[in-house]
């Protein structure tokens, strides 16, 4: 539900591994050009690996999938598996391109869990996963495309999507506008914040005007995870029943703070540019712009 924020030139960069890299006696891209460009409706290596995400479905409309169903050679090369991939040890360069190069905090699919790299006390270490948004089993020549690779939790990559499509645009899109378009909702009756309960509250992803991203809220069970969540919620509605827009006031000119200041202290307000850093910050932003926070 957060769109990655990838930087200027980081195709380049993410190219060059590319290009270090060798078939046999032949670099990749020259074994490509040679063995593959022409089965690949003559896409460039380059495009196949370093295209953006509209470009990789062009290419995936364009080719199709008649790849998926048996060993090829397209399959072994593009083979993300490293155990059974022609190149051997470009799956921990990847990972490891991602730490180095790609802001990852919580999962980009659901916003629940932490995915941070972390230190040991022999090296560095993630905690996420890389999910293919298209299937690399049925589109085995996208399975190392940059803008096919979105930083996940076990949960959303293994236990819920798997190898399951969504329809639409995926987090690496410049196309990926879910923030504005998909807001949680508590359908809160009472004027007064007197909730008490979970049953008090209902709590949905509500998209306005569009169903763009329905297949998405579905394929990745989003309601039902954050329904679990209701009590952060509770929480906040609590807290804005004791601190009202007059007290939020009060405590900043004692504390010398600005409101906002204040309010970030309270309530964990997250700014939009921000939402990628913490869990649940989306459904913290959202519910502050319900109970007038922001």
């Amino acid at each position: 539900m957060i769109k990655l924020p990838y930087q200027q030139n980081l195709a380049d960069d993410y190219y060059a591994l590319f290009a270090k890299l060798r078939i046999k006696s032949d670099s990749f891209e020259s074994y490509y050009n040679t063995y593959l460009k022409s089965k690949l409706n003559d896409y460039t290596l380059k495009d196949i690996v370093c295209g953006d995400f509209e470009k990789l479905e062009d290419i995936k409309k364009s080719v199709g999938s008649k790849f998926s169903s048996k060993s090829n050679v397209v399959k072994e090369v593009f083979n993300y598996d490293k155990s059974k991939a022609k190149i051997s040890k470009l799956q921990p360069k990847i990972a490891k391109f991602f730490e180095d190069n790609i802001e990852v905090h919580t999962c980009y699919f659901c916003n629940i869990e932490f995915i941070n790299k972390f230190s040991t006390s022999k090296k560095t270490k993630n905690g996420f996963t890389l999910d293919h948004f298209i299937d690399k089993g049925k589109y085995p020549y996208l399975a190392l495309s940059l803008y096919n690779l979105v930083p996940s939790c076990y949960v959303c990559n293994s236990k819920i999507k798997g190898t399951q499509s969504i329809a639409g645009v995926a987090p690496t899109s410049q196309e990926f506008d879910f923030d504005d378009k998909v807001k949680f909702k508590t359908f809160m009756s009472n004027p007064n914040l007197f909730v008490n309960e979970e049953t008090d509250i209902e709590l949905f992803l509500k998209e306005d005007f569009s169903d763009k991203y329905q297949h998405y809220l579905q394929v990745l069970e989003l309601d039902g995870r954050y329904d679990y969540h209701k009590y952060k919620v509770i929480e906040m509605i609590q807290k804005r029943r004791d601190y009202p827009d007059s007290r939020i006031k009060e405590l900043a000119q004692l504390t010398q703070k600005t409101e906002e200041e204040v309010k970030q202290d309270l309530f964990g307000v997250y700014l939009k540019e921000d939402l990628h850093k913490r869990p649940l910050s989306k459904l913290i932003k959202d519910i502050s712009e319900e109970l007038g926070l922001l």
